[in-house]
């Protein structure tokens, strides 16, 4: 009971943590204009972007139950959800996102998964993920101006090719790999870029919930790069330090005032609703 008193108390302070950058980014950029802004908030974009994430969230559970059947294990789709969303819950509350895989690898315990076919799934998620950003990154380079996102662009290209990297060069991955029947692999990464699209399309419907237009492939690239420079921040979820370099690379389309309100819901549907409804999981896991 004690430790289910502290997760609370933990996620209390992440909380808090979570509404003070993000009002300080709103606040910082708009001003004086704050309440005017929010009046711009279309609450159509808004749903939209509750449904999106709901079906991105259900289809990356579909990809996970495709990969567990590559290895001769079942998932159903409210098992996939708890699986990711747990894992983004830890991810956002621990510092370089590293504290989701412990959790998974012990929650897939619970379903009677070895070690090794937790890490085969989650590897193999991994490389579904990357792939199709790793594909993008190219076509970003025509469409950043400043120097700052070029750096950003730079680290992105770093993060993503060492990820792959590790994984080629390292046994151990190369094992957890193999384990799965290549069939089920390849499926998996064929329908990751039309879900990885669906997840990318949630800066422009950020965009487009304050009547900012925008091209839509070109918000597609922006959002990878942004995507890619958040991954293994120092801070719990990268907060903060992913909200500055999503600033900087989005204030190159957009009038400074509106940067801090585009970014804070931005976040909220690209990361922070899979962790609030994984702490769900979690408490009532523990509990």
């Amino acid at each position: 009971m004690e430790k289910f008193k502290n997760y609370i108390k933990f996620f209390k302070w992440f909380l808090i943590f979570y509404v003070i950058v993000s009002f300080g980014f709103i606040l910082f950029f708009a001003g004086k204009d704050f309440y005017k802004i929010i009046l711009y908030l279309s609450g159509f974009y808004f749903i939209i972007g509750i449904l999106i994430w709901i079906l991105f969230l259900s289809l990356d559970s579909l990809r996970l139950l495709i990969l567990a059947k590559g290895i001769n294990k079942h998932l159903n789709i409210k098992m996939g959800i708890e699986f990711i969303t747990s894992g983004s819950f830890f991810a956002l509350v621990t510092p370089f996102g590293s504290g989701g895989l412990p959790y998974q690898i012990w929650l897939l315990s619970r379903y009677n998964f070895s070690i090794v076919q937790t890490l085969s799934l989650i590897v193999a998620r991994g490389i579904c993920i990357f792939t199709p950003y790793l594909l993008l990154l190219p076509f970003v380079i025509n469409t950043i101006k400043t120097g700052f996102s070029r750096i950003f662009l730079f680290y992105a290209f770093l993060v993503a090719i060492v990820f792959f990297l590790i994984l080629i060069l390292k046994k151990d991955y190369r094992a957890y790999l193999k384990s799965i029947k290549l069939k089920f692999l390849i499926i998996s990464i064929l329908i990751s870029f039309p879900i990885q699209l669906i997840y990318l399309s949630f800066l422009y419907i950020s965009l487009k919930s304050f009547s900012i237009n925008i091209d839509f492939f070109d918000a597609i690239l922006r959002q990878v790069i942004m995507q890619l420079s958040t991954y293994f921040q120092i801070t719990p979820g990268g907060l903060g330090i992913s909200e500055l370099i999503s600033s900087i690379i989005i204030s190159e389309n957009i009038e400074l005032k509106y940067v801090g309100f585009v970014i804070v819901l931005w976040r909220f549907f690209s990361g922070y609703l899979n962790g609030f409804l994984g702490f769900y999981f979690v408490i009532k896991k523990l509990k």
